[in-house]
């Protein structure tokens, strides 16, 4: 390689952006110094990235997002910002950066706030080229809809932990989005909705492709009144009507009682369906909701659903099988993960024998789901096989981010030649402050040496903690395919933790005779 060849300087300025595009704002104006070239690269950057919680210093941040908007070059359009701030954070200034970021046309933002005493001022949302909204909200307060968002041009929305307050007419809800006429995606996740209207929340858009509702709130229940949806996700949350004519694809997660009910789901082609605490009095509504389900091609149900129509295999016998496309039959544990719920003693016996067995589904229950497609592909995991399988996938996934910090941590200390600061050697002999000069030499060097052997232990104690993470997982359920390849490569990532351990020890006991010899 010609080491006199700038190789930083000769990337195009798209790669350039891209680059800097996983970066915030002010890790990417540190860039500067990179290269004579990228010295005002950061100004045509068309993406920014504002935190205050890397600015614990309000008018500092302040200082730091009006110089970024002055300096950049306003020629240049925003494709993207993101901004996360606090209720020290003044409305004011909130809507000058939103004013800035709609004034150059951009086309995707997210915004993470945190507010006690005042309420995210939601009104501010009037753009033309506004394409992508998040909003992740973790107020105290709910914030009372006042107006409808002016958003000709946006297809996505994902609002997460917003709380909202409308007064007595429900359908207040779809008139937030009412001046959305190309909305196509929405997701709403931990949202709260306060309304006097009574127990049910309507979302009805005519343009809307994909709807997400996850952990909603069970002080109402939701109705989806959308002709030209697609694809339905709903995780906890209590359900009225679907009515969605085009729906091709259904994801239905319920802690407790089913409570949705349909209307001409005649285009489903792939349903996954759980209930992770279903009753037996469940099983009429749960019969009911299959028989909705007769053209799909791909189905996965919830274990404890099929445990239901075990035990009530008299609603089952005499009908006919109401599947005649299948092509994938899948049965899952429910992530009881996704349901946190404190169960009596009698409860958790009962689940652990369930896991001590396999599922045993009466021949009237099997010709039901499957007599209508007997040449579908069966899958069938128990709750212990889904454990196992979790298992696997989390220590994999562990053990992938130990070597990365591993070899991270080993080129730290193949570099690391020169760990105390030589600059700041002691004055001459001569000097007429010397010994001020020295005392502070000797603190700097001194703070030097204890920051780098304190990161040291901090990252022994790191990759120890890792090891008793995996270790504790491989302790568990495996699966018996995975189990020997899983420990082999644990046996060799531990061999290489405790060379990389011995690596930083000796780098650090290295500081000590250094420290003293600058001295």
């Amino acid at each position: 390689m010609n080491a006199e060849v700038d190789r930083l300087s000769s990337l195009p300025d798209d790669l350039v952006n891209k680059i800097l595009s996983f970066s915030d704002t002010k890790d990417a104006i540190r860039t500067s110094v990179l290269s004579s070239r990228w010295k005002n690269t950061w100004k045509s950057i068309p993406h920014l990235d504002f935190s205050l919680d890397h600015l614990n210093h309000l008018p500092k941040f302040y200082e730091s997002v009006n110089h970024v908007m002055s300096s950049r070059n306003s020629e240049i359009e925003l494709e993207s910002i993101k901004l996360c701030f606090r209720d020290e954070a003044s409305q004011e200034f909130v809507k000058k950066i939103m004013n800035y970021a709609f004034s150059h046309n951009v086309s995707k933002m997210t915004i993470s706030y945190r507010y006690r005493d005042i309420e995210f001022p939601i009104s501010l949302f009037i753009s033309q080229s506004l394409k992508d909204l998040t909003l992740i909200g973790l107020s105290y307060h709910y914030t009372k809809i006042t107006s409808t968002w002016d958003l000709p041009a946006l297809t996505t929305l994902c609002l997460d932990g917003v709380k909202f307050k409308f007064g007595d007419n429900y359908n207040e809800l779809c008139g937030l989005f009412s001046k959305c006429p190309n909305l196509k995606n929405l997701t709403l996740t931990k949202c709260e909705i306060c309304h006097g209207c009574g127990p049910f929340i309507t979302i009805s858009h005519p343009q809307l492709s994909t709807l997400n509702v996850i952990n909603g709130y069970q002080s109402y229940a939701i109705n989806v009144v959308a002709p030209h949806l697609k694809f339905l996700t709903v995780v906890n949350c209590q359900g009225g009507l679907i009515s969605a004519p085009e729906l091709s694809s259904l994801t239905y997660e319920m802690q407790g009682h089913f409570t949705f009910s349909t209307d001409g789901l005649f285009s489903l082609e792939k349903v996954d369906f759980y209930i992770c605490y279903p009753d037996k009095e469940d099983a009429p509504k749960i019969i009911d909701m299959l028989q909705q389900f007769r053209n799909v091609k791909y189905l996965t149900l919830g274990l404890e659903i099929v445990e239901v129509l075990a035990s009530s295999v008299q609603l089952v016998s005499h009908l006919p099988s109401s599947f005649a496309n299948l092509t994938s039959f899948k049965i899952y544990p429910a992530n009881l993960d996704h349901f946190p719920r404190p169960l009596h003693k009698s409860q958790l016996s009962r689940m652990k024998e369930e896991e001590q067995k396999n599922l045993k589904m009466p021949t009237e229950v099997k010709n039901y789901l499957l007599d209508g497609s007997p040449n579908a592909i069966v899958t069938i995991f128990s709750h212990q096989e889904m454990k196992a399988l979790e298992n696997a996938t989390k220590a994999q996934q562990i053990m992938l981010e130990l070597q990365m910090l591993l070899a991270k941590q080993k080129y730290k200390c193949d570099n690391n030649s020169a760990p105390i600061d030589q600059s700041k050697s002691p004055m001459e002999r001569n000097e007429a402050n010397m010994d001020d000069q020295l005392a502070t030499h000797f603190e700097n060097c001194w703070q030097d040496l204890f920051w780098q052997i304190d990161e040291g232990g901090q990252k022994i104690n790191e990759i120890f903690s890792t090891l008793r993470q995996i270790e504790y997982l491989l302790k568990g359920e495996l699966p018996a395919s995975k189990r020997d390849r899983i420990q082999a490569r644990f046996s060799s990532l531990r061999a290489e933790a405790f060379n990389v351990i011995i690596l930083i020890t000796k780098s650090k006991a290295a500081l000590v005779p250094a420290f003293v010899n600058l001295l």
